[in-house]
């Protein structure tokens, strides 16, 4: 009896081993099934979003976006997901869809403050003020808009591939709000109002000093002072154009009677050389 009990409980262990083995053996199969699955998915997502970029290079934008949505919608947390939401915004670029371009590039600065794709984020944002920059005289606000994203781009990111490219193009932006500054300084002159003429040039002057507009605000600076009878103020204009500026085409333009009374002694120069265009002027 005691024998037959034995092989009883013998035979019971046997099979609890034999089950605790095809457990073991089922989760590692499974197991296996899980990476093999995951490293599918990932493969998958990749060549989707190879696929998105190729059709994105071929102009086919609207179906470029459709895999991105599909890749985000599929495998949203694969770092192509992550790669397809930045992306997103550049196909919006290309279809001069820029309101959701800046959209899309905010929302993945936001969720995503830390991945590397961050500078080439702002750079989208910016790029999508920077292309509507149209006509200044009537609307600065896309320019002003585009300054302060290169700005901050360059702040943040002042080593990123897109700091010198926005430093060019900040001068251009700057530049452009220089040359509204001047129009309405050019229409206050020609309706003599003087006083609000020379306003808007010191403005150039002062806020826009290493734009293109600076030698052209001296000299209607010059003419708006002898307009006025301040001919001292007229010279001192005049001179730091002429100094600063003697190639420029509106040096050559300085009215005649002005240049025979230019003070032959150069303006001092800051310690780094060049010459301080308010030193006498503020």
């Amino acid at each position: 009896m005691l024998i037959s009990n034995y092989k009883i409980n013998y035979m019971k262990i046997k099979n609890s081993f034999s089950v605790i083995i095809l457990l073991i053996l089922s989760l590692g199969l499974l197991g296996c099934s899980n990476i093999n699955d995951n490293d599918h998915s990932i493969e998958n997502a990749k060549k989707m979003y190879l696929n998105a970029i190729e059709e994105a290079n071929k102009n086919n934008l609207a179906k470029a976006n459709e895999i991105f949505d599909a890749i985000l919608s599929n495998y949203p947390y694969s770092i192509w997901a992550t790669k397809s939401k930045v992306m997103s915004a550049w196909v919006y670029y290309e279809g001069n869809n820029y309101d959701s371009s800046i959209s899309a590039a905010q929302n993945f600065i936001k969720n995503n403050p830390e991945n590397e794709l961050v500078p080439y984020a702002f750079y989208l944002i910016a790029m999508s003020y920077y292309e509507r920059i149209i006509d200044v005289e009537r609307d600065a606000n896309m320019t002003v808009k585009a300054v302060e994203t290169f700005e901050n781009l360059i702040d943040q990111f002042p080593n990123s591939e897109y700091a010198r490219d926005a430093k060019l193009k900040i001068e251009l932006a700057r530049s452009n709000l220089a040359g509204k500054q001047m129009s309405i300084g050019r229409f206050y002159q020609k309706q003599e109002q003087y006083a609000a003429a020379i306003r808007r040039y010191k403005t150039v002057i002062k806020e826009f000093e290493t734009t293109d507009q600076t030698p052209e605000a001296l000299l209607r600076l010059t003419e708006c002072y002898l307009s006025l009878g301040i001919n001292e103020e007229a010279i001192r204009t005049a001179s730091v154009l002429k100094y600063n500026f003697p190639n420029s085409i509106w040096t050559n333009k300085l009215p005649k009677q002005i240049i025979k009374n230019f003070d032959t002694q150069k303006p001092e120069p800051e310690n780094n050389g060049i010459i301080h265009l308010f030193k006498s002027l503020f």
